[in-house]
């Protein structure tokens, strides 16, 4: 069931003043793309970002910057946005605001080792997944069909942000959750985290995950990806099919690999890599340009 909530309707804990009334379905950020958010505005640098996100509907500014947000939002104002927001956002992770919980359910045919943790609540296993033993499955985890989960791995643990808030750092929910499609593969000691803002962290079907790889809040891999032994992605970042990330590779957040994609050994990943380019490096280039240099400096 869809939800929303209007500015006026923010409760006066959160000092927040609406300036322009309107409703929110979701909180996230400019660079999102999840429908009715609410986002934060703490500096004019994120205002042309403003104007281009289509997925926003409501902002909260600093008092200056009111008059400047864009007239087809709703504004409130804040002394400190990003405060607010987060602050909100945690407050609204302990209500039916991100998630409508109910029992987990653990198909018939499921094979889950008795030594495996699997939440009481929250939690959805099909048919023909298994789960090993000492594998922890945290809250809001959805596992589809032909799955496995291998030993002392981690699915829908809480992810790493936190935010400064008067020399204190505030932790920031997770309030979404996590989801393995069809015929996925996590091997032993990887962790995958839910995702922030509801929605789910997205391994996509058929995919393969080596050992001790982690798996950051709101990743979407696409389909068939392989992402071996000791690899980082960060958050948010979007994969298309088919693609490789290699061994102890390292994916800055928000990037986005395209189909069939290629992040060889090591690679350190800080731009976003075109459909079916190779990159090798740090910070990684396209494979042929790293092996020139390479050659050239010998």
């Amino acid at each position: 069931m869809e939800r929303s909530l209007r500015l006026s309707e923010i409760p006066a804990q959160f000092a927040v003043s609406t300036v322009r009334d309107g409703a929110f379905a979701s909180l996230g950020f400019v660079s999102h793309e999840t429908p009715g958010m609410l986002v934060f505005l703490e500096s004019d640098r994120y205002l042309a970002e403003l104007e281009e996100c289509t997925h926003a509907t409501a902002v909260i500014a600093r008092p200056e910057l009111v008059e400047r947000v864009p007239a087809r939002l709703a504004v409130a104002s804040a002394d400190s946005p990003r405060q607010a927001f987060y602050a909100l956002h945690n407050h609204l992770a302990e209500t039916g605001f991100y998630w409508t919980s109910f029992e987990s359910v653990i198909a018939g045919s499921a094979r889950v080792h008795p030594r495996a943790y699997v939440a009481p609540r929250d939690v959805r296993i099909g048919e023909g997944v298994v789960i090993e033993p000492n594998a922890t499955i945290l809250e809001r985890s959805i596992i589809e069909d032909g799955a496995i989960v291998r030993a002392n791995a981690v699915i829908g643990s809480e992810g790493f942000q936190f935010v400064a808030s008067d020399q204190a750092l505030l932790p920031v929910a997770h309030a979404g959750g996590v989801r393995l499609e069809t015929g996925v593969e996590i091997q032993s000691c990887t962790c995958v985290d839910r995702a922030v803002f509801g929605g789910f962290t997205v391994v996509g079907a058929q995919s393969k995950i080596d050992n001790l790889v982690h798996i950051a809040h709101n990743v979407q891999l696409g389909r068939r990806n392989r992402v071996v032994a000791g690899a980082m992605i960060a958050g948010s970042v979007r994969t298309g099919d088919d693609v490789w990330i290699g061994p102890m590779a390292s994916i800055s957040h928000e990037l986005t690999l395209g189909h069939g994609a290629n992040a060889t050994m090591g690679a350190v990943v800080t731009r976003d890599v075109p459909a079916g380019q190779r990159v090798t490096g740090n910070f990684a280039l396209e494979h042929g340009k790293f092996i020139a240099f390479m050659r050239s400096i010998r």
